[in-house]
Formats: C-alpha cells, structure tokens, sequence
C-alpha cells in the first residue's frame, strides 16, 4: 500500500512539474519581454528613431551594427503577437489593439458603399508596423518611379540605380546578370520566375523596352529580407493569360517595368516575415540597442532649432529622453507628419490656431497625402482551385501548419500582381489576385468598413463556405488626387484628421475605369475562361442605367458611367498612404525634407519613412519603404563615421553645466524584467510542489 502511495505521490509531482514548467514556457516565449525591449530608457542616446513599424526595424538594426552608437527605438504598441506570423491571419489583427484603428474624414466623391462615407485605413500599432498586419506584397517599383523621383523633385541620389543597389543588399541576391528578352520564355509558372520571366509579344517596335538593364548585386546568406513565390493554378492561370494578351510576364522587381507576375511575398517558411522578423529581431540583445514599446512619441525637444530629444507618453504619463546626434521620425504617413506639426513643424496659420510656438513654417508638412484606392471584383469560377472558408476551416488546414509548416495557411492568399501602362510606356494601373472564393462578411465588412447590404452586393455568394472564385483588387497606380493629414487637437494623443480626397482629380477616375477594363480583359482570356472564371458586375440602385447594361441603346457612355459609380460607391483603400513629409528641393515650397532626408530649416532631425516619398510606386510601397530606410541608415553612418566628432556632441550648448542639469532631473534608467526571473520562479513553483505532495502523505 504504501508502495502503491509512493508511485501515486511521483506521479503528482512530475504531473504538477509539467504542468508548472509548461506553463512557465508559455510564460516566458510570449509574455516576457524580449532581450533589449525595455519599459524604461536611459536619459541619453546618440540617436532616437520614434515609430517601431517597417523603416524604424530597419533603422534600429543598421544603426546598432555600429557599436559605439547607441540607439532607441520608440514604438507606441506592444511587440508582435504570435498569430502575427501567420501571412493570412492579417484581417484577424486590423481592429484589434495591435492597430492604430483609423477612419478617414467623409469623403465627398467615392466610399458611398462605406458607412458614413469614411473609409477604415488600418495602420500598425505594434512592432514591425503596418508590415506585422498587412499582406506581405513583395515589390519596389519601377524605374521610371524614381527617375521622376530625381527629375521632378530634385531627390538627387533617389534614381533606380541607386535604390536597386539598397534593394539587392535587403534581398541578398545572388550574383548574376540580367536576363533579356530573347533569353526569356518558359511555359511553366515555376520556371518563370526561376528563369527570370516570359514575353509573348511579338511587337518588334517594344523589343527590349520593358526590360531593365543590368544591376550589380550583392551575395549574402542570410538576408533580412525573404521572399516566396506563388506557385499554385491559379497563378498559372493569371500568367498565361498575361501572355494571351501580349503582355510581358516575369519578375517586376527585376527584369520586366511592367506586365504579371506570380506574387512575392514576404514569407519564408510558412510565416510572416517583416522588417522586425527579418532585421530588428536578430539585432535585439546587442547592448547598444533599446526597444521601448507600448511609449506614443509626440514632439521633438529643441533646443533653438536642433533636435535634441522626444518626448513620449507611457500610460498616460509624459516623459523625455535625449539624443546627443539625430532624431529621427520613422512613424509612418500620418503619425510622422501629426508629430512634426505638434513639435511647430507644419504650417503658420495650424499652429498658431492649436497655440503651438512656431519653430519651422514646411506648408508641405501633412499636405501630399497619397494612397491607392482599391475597386475589388469578384470573380465566379468553376474549378476547385481557389481558398474558401470550409478548407480554411478544416482541421486538416490547421494540423497541417501548425504540425507540418505546410498548406494553405502558409501563404497570404496573394497569387498575382500585375500592372499596365495606358498612353504611354509606364505602369498606369495595377492588379492584384487574391485567392480567396469565400470569406467571414462580418469580419471583412468590419475591417473595410463597408455597409453590410452593400457588402452583400459587392460580393456574391458569402453565405456559401464552399463557394469558388478570387477577387480582382484593381487600381490606379499613380492618382493625381491629393488629401492632407490635419491636427483637431493640440493634444498630441489625439488623431488627426485624415483626409485623402480620393477621386478628387478628374485623371482618377478614367484612370479607374482602364484598371477595370484591364481586369475584364483578363478574364476573358482562354487561360480564365478555361477555369469558368466570369466577373460579377454589382447591380448598385444608385448605379442602375436605363434598365441595367442589357438594353439595347447601351453606349461606351452608358458603360463608362456604370463603371465610374461602382468606383465611387465601392473602392477601398490600397493601405499605402504616403508622401506626407515628401522629399524636395530647398527651394520647394512644399518640401518637407532633403534628399538627404533631412527636414529643412531644422537641423539633427530627419524623417526616413513613407511621408518622404514624393509620389506612389508602380506597386505596393512596404518593400520600397524597407529600401529607403536602408538608404538611409547608410547615409546616417556616413554622416557619423567620426567616432571622436559624436563623442563631442551635446545636447545643451547655452552654458557648460545645463547638460548635467537637464540629465539631471530625468529619472534613471531601469533594466526589463530578466528571463531569468522566470526560471527562477520555475523552480520555486516546482519546490513548492514537491513539499506540497509530499506534506499531503
């Protein structure tokens, strides 16, 4: 009996010890902090970027390889939950608490299907940004983006060379040299993208203008930056029937200016992989690195006109911390130009309105703001090919990432992206495939924002889990229309009001109409049809024409004001906004920064994230952005290479004691909780549990 006692009293503890010990893992792999993330800094740095999303991960992690630099890193949200790296969990994170949440201003001339006329921009509170919630598109552009960049703006250093040679040192491209046209063309998908791509056309007037010349690259093993191609049928389907219509089929981020490609993603492995997977998490732990999170940064301290600090809130507490060399504003499209406005950047006639002093008067400062709007179509087919509710629901789905790394939940749904020009030889409106027949309308009208009646028409068939077809998301890619970023409040945690003005120039809205006829076009190709792919046409009552588009007396007009209403009643937002703080000559009234990011009339303060970027590229901007802070990381280095020139630097200059008296008042620095700690209280839980067991005999 006592035998019997003895076995039953071990098998208690050991059961109690993996129960306590499992528990302490849990613990300390998802609710302790990180090494280098802390919640209460030193009182000085040498630089300070304020915003954690895509650029500010990559300005952390280039910074802190210099060893004597000494860095802080600001963000106002959490660290990145685990369902964050999941590609397709991205909707099941926009409206929660890792985003920033945002509702546009009413619009006056589209986002009639929205409630209240306002259109949802998610916007990443959380480490790693809008890049830790969005859906992973992997492209930089074209060329001709950034040659407009140095020609029209004078953002001299900003031409594709130039960035081409920061995007190969994020990807770690092999070394190789360029394909050309005649070396290109494969029937398979897969081999497309290995062998660089595929043209059809036989225009011998186009030979060779779409593809780009050669690069240099550069050879590493272990780039920040990953990036997966789509490979499934329907991304077969999308590239063949690029090819049916002439178009020139390859790699937009290498070979070809314009035309389809499978989709880059930035996934590796099954999970997602942002600027904080892919650069700020392997530089966490250097001691030269601090990560402070769930801090709002809110305004510059000056001291004349140079930047020598920020200000943050922590949990409705406002604190300071210094900066011997830079500050830099990483923050993204509107949180970068609110900050600058409310440190008396922006202009007079604002500032003087919310009583905040003057210090620089940028008119440009939240003026530019631009974003790609979005018209979703939905695309019946016949085939068993597309992502729907009952196989993401299945348990196999589950079992099979989770287990194995493998199937759907692996990717982001993104099978295609492609673009056309129009007039001229240019990029002028994009197309996006995504991958998916059905989905939740209670989550996805919420997260968009839409009415639900209107949802229900936009989308057909969402009440059916089983029901095949993907979505054409079709846009503009570089619309003239112009909106603002504006204070309401002169307290900095209040958001600002966001305006885009979508639609507002007349170029918009024709340019619209060609990306949907380019997706029409598309569908109507033997590679589509050969699927049983038909486009939905939304019978919106506010767009009904004398009876609908079967009469009779129907004209390109008629056609063409049908499709404008289900424009203006049904496109969303592209999730790019940018060029709020934009890039410029000195002499450019409307110039916010240098092309060496510096903000004008100031000095020691830059801003290095989308508000600089003058114009939309020919694509989605995350990667784009991932190259521009890697440029200027590298421009903040050269700028500081003399170790001996930052050790001088001050950061109060009116007399020989106000440092010492400034530092001074600042409480010191503490260090996070340790990892340890956790082990530490592992093992006094398992004490406890073997006294405990043995105490109960």
């Amino acid at each position: 009996m006592a035998t019997v006692q003895e076995n039953w009293s071990l098998s208690r503890v050991v059961f109690i010890g993996v129960i306590v010990g499992g528990a302490a893992v849990i613990w300390q792999t998802y609710f302790t902090p990180s090494p280098g993330v802390i919640y209460k800094p030193d009182s000085v740095y040498d630089f300070i970027i304020a915003g954690g999303g895509t650029a500010g991960s990559v300005l952390a992690a280039r910074l802190s390889e210099v060893e004597h630099f000494k860095v802080l890193l600001i963000e106002a949200g959490p660290e990145e939950p685990w369902l964050s790296t999941i590609p397709l969990a991205a909707p099941l994170l926009q409206r929660s608490r890792f985003d920033w949440a945002y509702l546009t201003a009413p619009q006056q001339k589209s986002s009639m299907a929205l409630n209240n006329r306002q259109s949802a921009w998610p916007r990443g509170k959380v480490l790693g940004g809008s890049g830790s919630i969005n859906y992973n598109i992997h492209m930089y552009g074209s060329p001709q983006d950034f040659e407009t960049w140095e020609k029209e703006f004078g953002a001299t250093g900003w031409g594709f060379s130039e960035m081409k040679k920061f995007a190969n040192m994020a990807e770690c491209w092999r070394l190789r040299p360029k394909l050309f046209k005649q070396d290109m063309c494969v029937a398979d998908a897969t081999e497309q993208q290995k062998s660089g791509g595929c043209n059809s056309t036989s225009d011998s007037e186009s030979e060779g203008k779409h593809v780009r010349q050669r690069q240099d690259a550069v050879q590493c093993y272990d780039p920040p930056l990953r990036v997966t191609t789509a490979n499934s049928t329907l991304s077969y389907v999308f590239l063949e029937a690029g090819k049916e219509l002439g178009l020139p089929v390859g790699n937009l981020n290498d070979d070809i200016d314009y035309g389809l490609m499978a989709a880059q993603t930035n996934v590796y492995r099954g999970n997602r992989w942002s600027s904080v997977k892919g650069y700020l998490r392997p530089a966490l732990g250097r001691p030269n690195l601090h990560v402070l999170v769930n801090a709002h940064a809110t305004k510059v301290i000056w001291e004349n006109r140079r930047a020598v600090g920020m200000e943050y809130v922590m949990y409705d507490v406002a604190h300071k911390v210094y900066a011997r060399a830079e500050v830099i504003l990483s923050a993204g499209a509107i949180s970068t130009p609110t900050i600058l406005m409310h440190s008396g950047i922006g202009s007079p006639e604002i500032l003087e309105y919310f009583d905040i002093p003057l210090v620089k008067s940028l008119r440009g400062v939240g003026a530019n703001l631009q974003d790609h709007l979005n018209l979703p179509l939905y695309i019946d087919i016949k085939s068993p090919i597309s992502l729907t509710l009952n196989k993401l629901q299945h348990p196999n789905t589950a079992w099979n990432y989770f287990v194995h790394g493998t199937g759907d939940l692996t990717g982001a749904a993104i099978e295609g992206v492609g673009n056309m020009p129009i007039k001229k030889n240019i990029p002028e409106v994009g197309i996006i495939l995504f991958n998916l027949g059905s989905v939740d309308k209670q989550l996805y009208s919420t997260i968009s924002n839409m009415k639900m009646e209107s949802f229900e028409t936009q989308f057909p068939h969402m009440d059916n889990k089983s029901s095949e077809g993907f979505i054409f998301l079709t846009s503009c890619l570089h619309p003239k229309s112009r909106g603002n970023i504006r204070l309401v409040s002169s307290d900095p945690r209040h958001p600002p009001s966001i305006d885009p003005n979508y639609l507002d120039h007349p170029y918009d809205l024709g340019c619209m109409r060609d990306a949907f006829k380019f997706a029409m076009r598309l569908v109507r190709t033997k590679a589509f049809q050969g699927i049983g792919a038909s486009m939905h046409l939304p019978k919106y009552e506010e767009c009904t024409i004398k009876g609908g588009l079967d009469e009779e007396d129907d004209t390109i007009a008629l056609y063409n004001e049908y499709v404008s209403c289900i424009v203006r009643m049904a496109a969303i937002t592209g999730y790019h906004p940018l060029g709020t703080a934009r890039i410029g000559r000195r002499d450019d009234y409307m110039a916010v920064v240098d092309p060496e990011l510096r903000v004008h009339g100031v000095s020691r303060l830059r801003v290095a994230d989308a508000s600089a970027m003058p114009t939309q590229i020919s694509g989605t901007p995350n990667s784009a952005i991932i190259v521009l802070a890697e440029k200027a990381a590298h421009m903040i280095k050269e700028t500081w290479s003399d170790k001996q020139k930052l050790s001088e630097q001050r950061i109060c200059s009116t007399s020989d004691t106000c440092e010492q008296e400034i530092l001074g008042d600042l409480p010191g620095s503490a260090a996070p909780p340790s990892r340890h700690v956790t082990c530490g209280v592992t093992l006094t839980l398992l004490v406890l549990s073997l006294i405990s067991s043995y105490k109960l005999e």
